[in-house]
């Protein structure tokens, strides 16, 4: 069977590719398990070696790639190195130069006195095998994100790219075969979601997942039956609020770029704008100056958007306009759907009854609200069942971080959106229905490991104060023990330490 690539803005074949049977995928996962072993006792710098070469492949083959994701994903060349490449290669230089000292094992001081002779370390150790399946919007950088903490940690990777987007997924097998990594270390499957839960059903370690909050439920399910870790982006619904003194020519650039930029299929995308009600209106004259200049798909190199890559999400676009207006939303700027194209679209006199203030659009339409005070707005951004990223507009950064600290989100960005995504840096992930995990940063190195304990007694003749039997005497001895280590008075716990330390060196 065979996966047909065809460009959403032409209609146009790509390419194909064939689908991995589903009992391959078993075979594959106990060959990986085979070959991690070795892969974990390399040296990190070793594992960084070969992601240095990975780094080199891909930016001398930057353009190929760049235009192959345009073509299978739609955006423009432009979005193809502002959203894939560039963040691509920040996130290998990022833990290129983080991965040593996010890995190295650290001492930690048992500091109850009666334990004060043992030495206690951790240590981080990769899961074994870790199956990512990635989504088609940003199918290149998205997975990469995922896929070199996974391997420098020690990990072998399974790699399910989207259904939508195999060749920008057979690319990045071709650039890892191209780097000789040991064999089995780096597979890649191909496939729709029979594909996708015959990995969840295998013998994998831990389970990462980026899509929609639907597709994550489904998953969940599946991996508690077998108790598999998973790490899980879905998806957000996220506001935006607009102040009294923002920057208007800023905030309706940025808002316009955060709602449409990739035609608005973006997880982090602006989808619910608040507007304080005294610059309402300025606003929304500002934000259509900005929106009508942008360029749709028109055959040429260079546009602002695309169509929208699955027709699926066409009509669910077109149920929330619909729905909204049905509830008394009124369409202030564009709505126009033809085919696979959607027009920018702003709606006015929306509600939070309405599907388009609290479910996921993934499509260029903007939500407005008015609000008359602050406390107003936080409750409007937090009633929602999604918890991604939020952005706030404000000349006052110190009242925007006071506002932010109350924002139900895993991010909250001031007087910016989404570019955060790329930064090596920053950490990725949501609270509430936006997902359970973490990406980017040390935390998304720590998603790759679990964390080993270890300690040992230097006093191997000695009888411990907590060991069988249990008596008269042993009973007196643990509470004096509990008054040395814990009473306020500081007679108390001299007295009581004068009677129990010797209990500390009492031979067995």
């Amino acid at each position: 069977m065979k996966i047909v690539s065809t460009n959403p803005n032409t209609k146009e074949v790509i390419g194909e590719i064939t689908t991995t049977n589903v009992d391959e995928i078993y075979v594959l996962v106990e060959k990986a398990k085979e070959a991690q072993i070795k892969w974990k006792e390399l040296k990190l710098v070793e594992r960084l070696n070969y992601i240095k070469k990975v780094k080199k492949i891909i930016y001398s083959q930057r353009e190929h790639l760049a235009q192959i994701i345009s073509q299978e994903n739609g955006k423009p060349i432009f979005e193809s190195y502002s959203t894939e490449i560039i963040p691509t290669l920040n996130i290998i230089d990022y833990y290129l130069k983080k991965s040593k000292k996010f890995l190295k094992p650290h001492y930690e001081r048992i500091k109850l006195p009666v334990m004060i002779h043992k030495k206690s370390w951790i240590e981080y150790e990769p899961y074994g095998v870790i199956g990512i399946i990635s989504p088609w919007n940003y199918p290149l950088f998205l997975p990469m994100g995922q896929i070199i903490p996974g391997l420098i940690a020690g990990n072998a990777v399974i790699f399910k790219p989207s259904e939508w987007t195999p060749l920008t997924g057979k690319m990045i097998d071709d650039i890892f075969k191209e780097v000789n990594l040991p064999e089995n270390i780096f597979q890649t499957i191909y496939g729709d979601s029979v594909i996708g839960s015959a990995l969840v059903k295998s013998n994998i370690d831990k389970l990462f997942f980026t899509g929609s909050t639907i597709v994550g439920k489904i998953i969940s399910k599946e991996a508690a039956e077998k108790l598999l870790p998973i790490s899980l982006e879905l998806g957000g619904k996220d506001p935006a609020i607009v102040l009294n003194d923002a920057d208007l020519e800023r905030a309706a650039m940025g808002i316009t770029w955060g709602a449409i930029m990739n035609a608005g299929q973006t997880c982090v995308s602006i989808e619910r704008v608040y507007v304080q009600k005294n610059i309402y209106d300025s606003f929304l004259k500002k934000l259509v100056e900005y929106i009508s200049k942008l360029q749709p798909f028109n055959n040429s190199p260079y546009y602002d958007y695309s169509r929208i890559k699955l027709q699926k999400q066409v009509d669910l676009i077109r149920e929330h306009i619909d729905d909204a207006i049905s509830k008394g939303a009124k369409i202030f700027y564009g709505g126009r759907i033809d085919g696979n194209f959607v027009e920018p679209t702003i709606l006015i006199d929306v509600n939070h009854n309405m599907k388009v203030m609290q479910e996921e659009t993934f499509g260029p339409v903007i939500p407005i609200m008015k609000f008359n005070s602050i406390e107003e707005a936080i409750q409007f951004a937090n009633d929602c069942k999604y918890g991604l990223s939020a952005s706030i507009w404000t000349k006052n950064i110190s009242f925007g971080k006071s506002i932010a600290k109350k924002i139900q989100a895993g991010s909250v960005i001031i007087n910016d959106c989404i570019s955060y995504f790329g930064a090596g840096e920053a950490i990725v992930g949501g609270i509430k229905m936006s997902g359970t995990g973490r990406v980017h940063s040390r935390s998304g190195m720590m998603e790759m490991v679990y964390e080993k304990y270890y300690n040992y007694d230097r006093l191997t003749w000695q009888k411990k104060l907590w060991w069988f039997n249990y008596n008269n005497y042993s009973t007196k001895k643990i509470k004096e023990a509990t008054e040395f280590l814990f009473d306020s008075k500081l007679i108390k716990k001299i007295i009581a330490g004068i009677k129990v330390i010797p209990e500390m060196f009492r031979r067995y």
